[in-house]
């Protein structure tokens, strides 16, 4: 009787403990694919390379090179047809924008932030999906270029 009961324990905790090895598990894949997104954005097409220091040098240089630019290119994202910089392409892994001449990434993002809109960032409105810019608002330089493209493109700050 005694046995019986001690395998009943032993078998419910081992089942109970399953629920841990569950979460453990979609735990550590949520981990990996976040690791994931931070080497992609520190690759020297992502928008972290400027943080970089084999990268930093090149991406400032390119960054005062851009900026001299029109934002003239029309690209096609999803349902927004949106102008960025003359020679730049947007990083369709990340979203950032991409100088075409010197395969550096700036800090400047394009999201599709779908139905949910923020009054803090700056969005434009297609099809009833919000789309939102995103940049390094501590760099003058990158602010300026951000702001050229918000002024060309119709973002305005928050929802409207």
């Amino acid at each position: 009787m005694i046995k019986k009961m001690i395998i009943l324990i032993i078998m419910g905790l081992t089942l109970s403990s399953c629920q841990l090895f569950t979460e453990a598990i979609k735990d550590n894949i949520h981990r990996y694919e976040m690791e994931q997104e931070t080497k992609e954005r520190h690759k020297k097409n992502g928008g972290g390379a400027i943080s970089v220091d084999k990268y930093k040098e090149g991406v400032e240089a390119t960054i005062k090179d851009i900026l001299k630019r029109p934002i003239n290119k029309r690209i096609q994202f999803e349902e927004a047809v949106l102008l960025i910089p003359e020679n730049t392409e947007l990083n369709k892994k990340v979203g950032n924008i991409v100088d075409m001449k010197t395969g550096y990434g700036i800090p400047i993002y394009i999201i599709n932030d779908g139905e949910h809109c923020s009054q803090l960032a700056f969005t434009k409105r297609v099809n009833g999906k919000y789309y939102k810019i995103s940049y390094l608002e501590n760099n003058i330089e990158i602010s300026k270029i951000a702001q050229k493209i918000i002024k060309e493109n119709g973002f305005t700050k928050g929802c409207k």
